[in-house]
């Protein structure tokens, strides 16, 4: 019986995702202390490597997640704290091909958007729910990324076909 590879961890820095050849899940990790500081350099340094090239950007497409540690402790949802929001609207303007690295199915993409838009945490119970406020600003912010994420297809020669289909499959994560 053939053995199946067993995933492995492997943490990295962006010169070596650049050089990472296997299946991948991403994690970008951002730490408090980067978010407090407003220090978005460590983590586009790692964003840019992922988008440096046609290969990278074809081996990562939808292997992205973002982890923010250091506020296990906060009884907020990150969405409710302007250090965090400030963090990812700088980060945002600076690197636009999210839609095109977060991963589907995982919440990836809503957890962006809950925190570049304005929303309305709803609890119950140990539970909590995101309500974006203004559905234009939510569909601006997505079309404002998408339309500047543009400029890595035609630099790579990504077919509109393949960035359509990306578009609607991020589309989707949020209108099911």
């Amino acid at each position: 019986m053939p053995m199946t590879p067993k995933p492995s961890v492997v943490r990295t820095d962006a010169a070596g995702l650049a050089a990472f050849e296997g299946d991948a899940l991403l994690v970008l990790e951002i730490s408090k202390r980067e978010i407090e500081t407003g220090n978005i350099a460590s983590a586009l340094e790692r964003l840019h490597a992922i988008a440096e090239s046609r290969e990278t950007a074809l081996r990562y497409q939808e292997c992205l997640v973002i982890q923010v540690v250091g506020y296990d402790t906060d009884p907020r949802e990150l969405a409710e704290i302007p250090e965090v929001r400030a963090f990812f609207a700088r980060l945002a303007k600076e690197w636009p091909h999210w839609m095109w690295f977060l991963h589907r199915r995982v919440g990836a993409i809503h957890l962006l958007m809950a925190l570049l838009c304005k929303v309305k945490i709803h609890r119950r119970g140990a539970s909590t729910g995101t309500e974006f406020l203004d559905r234009y600003e939510l569909a601006a912010q997505m079309a404002d990324l998408f339309q500047r994420g543009n400029a890595m297809f035609e630099a790579f020669g990504i077919s509109e076909g393949e960035a359509e289909a990306s578009c609607e499959s991020a589309c989707s994560e949020l209108v099911p």
